[in-house]
């Protein structure tokens, strides 16, 4: 019944919000947010202001840059004070774990955390991959890791082995409710030893507890920052496994994130838009 009210309430949220960004920038600024329409937030409109931003550019913010910034600004302002009525009751008492690797922002995943409670969903934990997750010098140390933990029942893929694959399939037993049967796969002492082991081993770090939830988002930062292309593929690869075994959603600082299988990819997770999207996704 709360998913019903909240998808409905998607609708006239949705609506309240165009009418109020179409006030102030015009309908055209409303795409980033609006599955289907078209996409102002593109790649060169974002990079060029994050290259004069940063001074990677060789010249300096035009007069045209500065304004689309004051723009980008102005929107990104009116989304953060839209954004609680915008999710309001669309995860109504589902509960939902954050995923995060070491390069996402802290306050990407505490806005993404902050959302997805004003949307009415319950904290399933956080789980945060260490640098030493998606190293390749580690690659090896952490698939025997998850083998020698993977709790009764679960199995690993013959064919795929990427550690990433292994990974996310031994969370997803320990992390996400069963669509099917509505229980956890794992035991609660499973999911504890993977858990602990995973933690004395220095890949993973908690905060809060972690117990079984419906859906899991991913935090991430631009993609290729966490250990390189490796990494990247490592955090894609996990993400699959996880989407293949209950609702995923990956959001990163991407402007066009890739299109992985079973997965919801949804970019700038820095902006307001990036944000409530991947609320909105995980509702969906």
């Amino acid at each position: 019944m709360g998913k019903q009210k909240g998808t409905g309430g998607l609708v006239t949220a949705g609506l309240c919000w165009g009418l109020a960004l179409g006030v102030v920038l015009g309908a055209s600024v409303l795409a980033p947010a609006i599955p289907g329409g078209p996409d102002l937030f593109n790649g060169a409109f974002l990079s060029d202001i994050d290259r004069n931003a940063n001074g990677d550019g060789a010249e300096e913010p035009t007069k045209e840059s500065s304004e689309a910034q004051q723009r980008l600004d102005a929107a990104d302002a009116l989304l953060g004070s839209e954004s609680v009525s915008i999710v309001s009751g669309a995860l109504k008492e589902v509960p939902v774990a954050i995923v995060r690797t070491h390069t996402a922002a802290d306050i990407d995943v505490d806005s993404v955390r902050w959302l997805l409670n004003a949307a009415g969903a319950s904290d399933a934990g956080e789980l945060k991959l260490t640098e030493k997750f998606t190293s390749q010098n580690s690659a090896d140390e952490l698939s025997t890791v998850i083998a020698s933990t993977l709790p009764s029942g679960a199995q690993l893929s013959v064919e795929n082995r990427s550690p990433g694959t292994h990974a996310g399939e031994s969370l997803a037993s320990i992390m996400l409710i069963d669509p099917e049967t509505k229980e956890a796969p794992a035991q609660a002492s499973d999911r504890k030893i993977v858990i602990d082991t995973l933690q004395q081993s220095g890949f993973v770090e908690t905060k809060g507890e972690i117990v079984p939830a419906e859906a899991v988002v991913i935090v991430d930062g631009a993609s290729g920052d966490a250990g390189g292309d490796f990494g990247a593929k490592l955090v894609q690869d996990l993400a699959e496994a996880l989407g293949h075994a209950g609702k995923t959603v990956l959001t990163s600082q991407d402007i066009a994130p890739k299109e992985l299988r079973g997965v919801t990819t949804v970019g700038n997770v820095s902006y307001e838009s990036g944000r409530i999207s991947s609320v909105l996704a995980v509702a969906e």
